[in-house]
């Protein structure tokens, strides 16, 4: 092609930065719209500097990665990237850092399908991949005359970014430092600074993550000797379900009417709070000895959990996978997915029905050779596909959205959708208990709590995975439930009454679960931090 656009590097760097400020940050300018509006106060100052601030820090980062030859693979990748990750940031307000970077790292293939919705494909396809065929295509890079010539102009283009930052602060920092303080998280929804930094972060995490497996709990053992009959614990792992759509939390909606049925013997904790807002930090944390202020994901996937000092102590371990994955949490021990033996008709790729968790279960604790500890990694209540998580039958509370763009649908119809995930979910933790219940030659117990929560509209926001500074209670605030077998409390010296004042009086996280475990399963290790044990004050 003879014709070409001729352009200096500072000229398409400014005209990259331009186009993303426009096309990519819609999203940005109408929360400024909502949050800082132009007539309150000296908004109208952010309003007339923003612009200008956030042109030049885009100007500046890309001015450090434009370079000869490099720029015609770098400028079209972040045209397509920048694309879609301002789609997730339009329609679900997500936030874009290094947890959710991690996120859709491992997010598996059916999971990742359930994004490729047309309106996806057509945005990424008109603003990222035309725009990067036409640079590919049509613009040629005119450098100056020589190597010197040519770092002094894009020398003088960074000053100018800094001179126009400078400028900013010195003029407005109290406006910017009250909108940001005020609106925590928001600069991780400013495309492409959001996921360029955030894979920054991520890859340095990969870097330090890089070290030998360390093993604790290595003093662990059994504090008594084997009962007559066996003790089984079942540790349930929901997703995404949040507390306040829990029925047995005072919902509105009864969406768990079949635990509700069991009347005293399940124990409800109406105020649990999780360790992260995603899978990728929740269940890691759950399962680790650290507090979630003191969880470090490279530290935990290098570092043994609650399950491998449970076998080591010669307690039986096994996890039942219908998630994403167990996050390194059953690495080193047995683990099956439901995949292997569910009805095709009844799974989609991401997952299949939960109700499939508890194929063979009865099997696996008649074969267990003493006491164990099964854990079942539910697909609970994970969107935006909610409608693909429950069966007909559960299909209650209508009109639903039955489609993965949720954003496209009444907010109504997707809380509906959603309780009906809950409702199900509700069905699921029944059945356990009855499979339990009606296996009378073991002590047995459930212990059920979500990984994190949900945003469903409130303040536009929805899904998961914001920052946990700036997070909703919605995706923090999550149900649990606790019911054991007459047997189990009586040979495990525990007051049912007790424990249930301790739920309705207390409050409690995943840091309780570590400890509370090693403690009702009776195993002795300098990991055990008593404080945290919640059976302890209740147990004789």
């Amino acid at each position: 092609m003879r014709w070409r656009l001729n352009l200096s590097s500072n000229q398409i760097v400014l005209a990259f930065s331009v186009f993303a400020l426009a096309v990519f940050n819609s999203h940005y300018w109408q929360y400024m719209a909502a949050h800082a509006p132009f007539g309150e106060g000296h908004n109208w100052l952010l309003w007339l500097t923003m612009p200008f601030f956030l042109l030049a820090c885009l100007n500046f980062l890309i001015q450090l990665t434009f370079w000869p030859y490099v720029h015609k693979v770098w400028i079209p990748l972040l045209l397509v990237l920048g694309a879609g990750a301002s789609y997730a940031v339009m329609t679900q307000n997500i936030y874009f850092n290094a947890d959710m970077i991690q996120n859709i790292i491992q997010t598996n293939p059916g999971e990742a399908k359930s994004w490729l919705a047309p309106r996806f494909i057509g945005w990424v396809l008109l603003t990222g991949v035309l725009p990067a065929l036409l640079y590919v295509w049509l613009v040629r890079v005119r450098y100056a005359g020589r190597w010197y010539q040519e770092i002094g102009w894009r020398l003088a283009s960074v000053a100018a970014s800094v001179l126009v930052v400078a400028v900013v602060a010195a003029t407005a920092y109290g406006n910017y430092a009250s909108f940001f303080r005020n609106n925590k998280g928001i600069n991780h929804q400013v495309t492409p600074v959001n996921f360029i930094g955030a894979s920054i972060k991520t890859a340095y995490n990969v870097y330090d993550a890089n070290r030998p497996l360390v093993q604790i709990g290595l003093d662990a053992k059994r504090t008594s000797a084997q009962g007559e009959r066996k003790k089984v614990f079942i540790l349930v792992v929901g997703e995404t379900t949040r507390a306040e759509n829990w029925g047995l939390n005072g919902y509105t909606r009864q969406t768990t009417p079949q635990l509700a049925a069991l009347g005293s013997e399940v124990i409800n904790f109406p105020q649990v709070s999780s360790c992260g807002t995603a899978t990728a930090i929740s269940v890691p944390c759950l399962f680790s000895r650290m507090s979630r202020g003191d969880y470090n994901g490279n530290r935990a996937a290098h570092e043994e959990g609650l399950m491998d000092i449970l076998q080591r102590a010669g307690i039986y371990t096994g996890w039942r996978e219908n998630d994403g994955g167990c996050k390194g949490a059953c690495d080193r021990i047995k683990h099956v997915n439901v995949h292997d033996w569910a009805p095709k008709n009844e799974c989609v790729s991401e997952g299949c029905w939960d109700i499939h968790l508890l194929t063979g279960l009865q099997r696996e604790i008649d074969a267990m050779p003493g006491d164990g500890v099964i854990v079942l990694h539910t697909m609970g209540s994970h969107g935006p596909a909610y409608f693909e998580r429950y069966p007909q039958a559960f299909k209650q509370f209508t009109p639903t959205c039955d489609t993965n763009q949720i954003q496209q649908c009444e907010r109504q119809a997707v809380i509906n959708t959603y309780d009906n995930t809950v409702l199900y979910i509700d069905h699921v933790l029944a059945q356990t208990i009855k499979l339990l219940q009606n296996d009378t030659q073991v002590d047995s117990a459930l212990w059920y709590f979500s990984d994190h929560g949900e945003s469903l509209g409130e303040n536009g926001m929805y899904l998961h995975a914001a920052p946990y500074m700036v997070a909703p209670s919605q995706q923090t605030h999550i149900p649990m439930v606790f019911w054991a077998s007459p047997g189990f409390y009586q040979n495990s010296g525990l007051n049912q009454t007790c424990l249930r004042d301790h739920a309705q009086q207390q409050t409690y996280s995943h840091d309780n679960i570590f400890h509370s475990m090693l403690g009702i399963m009776g195993v002795g290790t300098q990991e055990y931090q008593p404080d945290l044990d919640w059976f302890r004050t209740c147990q004789s």
